[in-house]
This record gives C-alpha cells, structure tokens and sequence, in this order.
C-alpha cells in the first residue's frame, strides 16, 4: 500500500482550492455540440433557468447550427 507524503498529509481534510486561468475567463460561453463533436463558441448565448431552479446557457453552434445547452452560471 502506498503511503502519504509529509505534503498530502497537510492538505487532508482542506477544500481544494480552484484555479482560474485567463483561458477559463473567456470559455463562459463554450459548449460541446453533439452533432460536430467539438467544443465550439456559442453563437448568441442566452442565461436561463431550468424548471429545477438550476442556472444554464443555452446558444447554437456557429458551425451547424445545432442548439449548445450548459449546465451551470456563467462566471
């Protein structure tokens, strides 16, 4: 069985800090299309909210025209 180092061990039991990268910035409105199996730029990205109460974008794929839905607020 493997064992934990010395830093490991300090960060147990810690929240993960998330880091942001200026790439991260400018993905807000980027989205898998199914239809040409891609990440793509959503074309006229729109916030709304589902019947749960969840946040999420909803765009169509410049490419092919297919509806792009995410999941979750744009940050």
């Amino acid at each position: 069985m493997r064992q934990r180092g010395d830093s490991q061990l300090a960060n147990v039991g810690k929240t993960p800090q998330l880091r942001r990268s200026a790439s991260m910035a400018t993905a807000t409105s980027m989205g898998y299309c199914m239809k040409c199996k891609a990440q793509r730029d959503m074309k006229d990205p729109e916030q709304i909210t589902m019947k749960n109460g969840r946040p999420a974008t909803q765009g169509t794929c410049p490419m092919c025209g297919t509806k792009i839905f995410k999941i979750g607020a744009a940050k």
